[in-house]
Parts: structure tokens; C-alpha cells; sequence
């Protein structure tokens, strides 16, 4: 069933869920409803191409709830969905249970060319027309040609805010001739997989520990490879195609979010590249991702199942006045070392303070001691002493 996003100012929608249900499992109109037509209007102008078609109801409020109810939010309704018609002309349909009386002749006048529906008469008559009229639409027929990677903007996958950013992927797959900027595409790329990274870590499938460390990022995009040393993995997390398209992805997005690139350069090899190839790749790559990740949360949504998928590794156990001998493994670019004790156990993190305090380099022995985090499950460096 095609799917369609509606919204509905109406300020007794609340009473109406007989309709809104109907609406939603036999005609796949899903209607997000607002009480006035100030705050409604609002979210149009927010997220106008999200929504495939706006249903007004004749009488209800304009700016308040303590209003008396009126025609006059429907008027001005109207002209601002007009004047939005420079974004998108979206199609508009007056939905009442007044507009009959004869009492609202004069206004059925004014709205002599308007698409009217009578409540509980002309139901069937206002969802065929809707769909109809949305069906026209360019962004209805790419959210239907593309409906997993679409409905993954729903609220319980990755949020309605990514719906923008995957819409100009999916447009610039179908019009690679209208591609500009391609450098400054790749960020809204990152935010995407940022967003999918925070919802498998709601659902247990990346510690808590990692989704709110440094370089939170990079490390999500190692631990779903089953490569973190700090944890066991009973099973794999997810496909490793899949995986290492997450790692693919990353690696060209967060480079190209430096002007000058930590390592490859992106951001000034796409401003001189001739083409748009590569961003093209990473565009395919996003919607291969996507399309994956829509059945897999649906079918990986139980989070103490999730969880039981891996452990941490317990940390040897260290008095903390005992020095341990080993090894600085490496120096990031940010500054923070990696300790390698010389018993070949867990590294530890090494902050950039003490970098620079003991002048560290890479490959320098070192000791050190170590103190328990207060919740007893991290070892952290308590004191460091160089080896002459």
C-alpha cells in the first residue's frame, strides 16, 4: 500500500480517530494533526515537502484554543499554503461538517473554488481525491519509488529532521545533472549516519559507553564491525557488506568536513574534480544503507536481545599503586595516545593533557598506574612515569 503524509489542521482532530484510523490502515494516509492554523501553518513551512497534501477544516481557531472558532483561520490557511507554492505547490482540500447549513451559503460563495468534502458524507470522495492530487507531486512519487529508504525518516527510525537530507540524495541520484556544491553534501550525510548511530544505540546494538565517548563516530562504525577488542561478540551485529559501507562512508564524509581534509583531501578534490562521480558513489552507497537499515530495526527492535549480542571484556584487575610497563601504541591527530601494557592486555587512553605534559611520543615505554571508573566498568590512567 502506498503511503501518504497529511497534514491536518483541525481543532477537534482528537475526537476524530475513528476517521484518523480508518484513514491510516485502510487508505495509508497517515494525518498529523494541529488544533490551529497558526501552528500548523508553522510546520508546513517547516517541512513543507515532507507532507504529500494538507486537509483544512472550514471553522476552528486561528492563532489560540481560548479563541472563539472561525472561518478566518481557514482564509488565511489558504493563503499561505498559495504563497508557499514557490517551494511546492501542494494540494489543499477543505474538509467540514458546517459548510452545508444554509447559514454558510455566503461562505460556500467565497469558497466557490475550492475542493470541499462534508465530513462522514464525502469521506471515500476526499481520500481519492487526495491520493489523486498527491500522486502528481515529484517528491510523492520518489517517496514511493523509494519507500524503505523514505520510511526511515519515520519518527521511530531515524526522525522526521533527516527526511531533507535524504530527499537531495535521492534527488541527486535522479538528476545527477543538477548536482552543485557536492563538496558541502557530504555534512548532511554525516547527520544521517550520526541519526542511525544514536538509534542503534537506543536499541542496544552499540554501547552506551561509545554513543557517549569521544570519537563516539568512528568507534559506533568500528563496534557494528566486530572489531573493537574491548568487547566479545556472541554473534555478528550486522552485515559485513553493510558495515563496511558505514566505514566507507564515514571515512570521505568526516574528511571532507575539514577544508583541507585530515588525511585524503575530499573537500578540494571534489571542488576541482570535472565530475560528480565519486559523490554519486557515496550517494548510491547512502541508499544501499538505507534500504538495508529500514527491515533490519524492524527486525532487531528488541534491545535486551540486542544487548546480549556482546559484552565487554573485563579489564585485568590492577592494585592502583602498581606501576604496569608499556608502550605509547599511538598519538592521534587529536592528541590522544593509545597505552599498550606490556602483558599484551586492554589498551588505555591516554588524554592529550599528559601528552603534552610529559612530552610523550609514539613508540616511547612508559609506566603507569590506574583507577577504576566510579561505576567499575572503565580503567583509566591514574598517574604516568617515564622509562630512562
Amino acid at each position: 500500500m502506498k503511503k501518504y503524509e497529511v497534514l491536518w489542521i483541525d481543532d477537534q482532530a482528537d475526537d476524530q480517530e475513528a476517521f484518523s484510523e480508518y484513514a491510516s490502515r485502510f487508505e495509508g494516509i497517515n494525518l498529523t494533526s494541529f488544533k490551529t492554523a497558526k501552528l500548523g501553518i508553522e510546520e508546513l513551512h517547516l517541512n513543507i515537502e515532507y507532507y504529500d497534501a494538507v486537509i483544512l477544516d472550514a471553522k476552528g481557531y486561528d492563532e489560540s484554543e481560548d479563541e472563539k472558532t472561525s472561518f478566518s483561520g481557514l482564509n488565511k490557511a489558504i493563503k499561505k499554503i498559495n504563497s508557499l507554492s514557490h517551494i511546492k505547490k501542494i494540494p489543499y482540500f477543505i474538509f467540514s461538517a458546517y459548510l452545508d447549513k444554509k447559514e454558510h451559503a455566503s461562505i460556500r460563495d467565497l469558497l466557490s473554488d475550492e475542493q470541499i468534502f462534508l465530513k462522514t458524507l464525502d469521506n471515500e470522495s476526499l481520500f481519492k481525491a487526495l491520493k489523486t492530487a498527491a500522486d502528481q507531486q515529484e517528491v510523492t512519487q520518489l517517496k514511493h519509488k523509494y519507500h524503505n529508504i523514505f520510511a526511515i525518516c519515520e519518527e521511530k527510525y531515524l526522525g522526521v529532521k533527516q527526511f531533507k537530507r535524504v530527499l537531495q540524495v535521492v534527488r541527486d541520484i535522479e538528476s545527477p545533472e543538477n548536482i552543485s556544491n557536492q563538496q558541502d553534501a557530504l555534512s548532511p550525510m554525516r547527520k544521517i549516519l550520526e541519526a542511525l548511530f544514536k538509534k542503534l544505540t537506543n536499541l542496544g546494538l552499540i554501547p552506551d559507553e561509545i554513543q557517549n565517548g569521544m570519537g563516539k563516530i568512528n568507534g559506533a562504525s568500528i563496534f557494528l564491525a566486530g572489531k573493537n577488542d574491548n568487547y566479545t561478540y556472541h554473534q555478528e551485529l550486522i552485515n559485513p557488506v553493510i558495515a563496511e559501507k558505514i566505514r566507507h562512508l564515514l571515512g570521505l564524509t568526516q574528511d571532507a568536513a575539514h577544508d583541507e581534509g585530515n588525511k585524503l583531501g575530499v573537500d578540494t578534490y571534489l571542488s576541482k574534480t570535472s565530475n560528480t562521480y565519486l559523490y554519486q558513489s557515496l550517494c548510491f552507497s547512502m541508499l544501499e544503507l538505507l534500504d538495508y537499515m529500514k527491515p533490519f530495526i524492524d527486525n532487531n527492535s528488541d534491545k535486551a536481545l540486542n544487548q546480549l549480542k556482546w559484552e565487554m571484556v573485563q579489564s585485568k584487575s590492577f592494585s592502583s599503586n602498581e606501576w604496569i610497563p608499556g608502550i605509547i601504541s599511538r598519538i592521534a591527530a587529536n592528541n590522544y595516545g593509545t597505552f599498550q601494557p606490556e602483558d599484551g592486555g586492554n589498551t588505555l587512553t591516554i588524554i592529550p593533557e599528559n601528552i603534552l605534559k610529559y612530552a610523550l611520543l609514539e613508540n616511547q615505554n612508559i609506566q603507569v598506574t590506574t583507577k577504576q571508573s566510579p561505576c567499575g566498568t572503565k580503567t583509566y590512567i591514574d598517574e604516568i612515569k617515564l622509562v630512562e
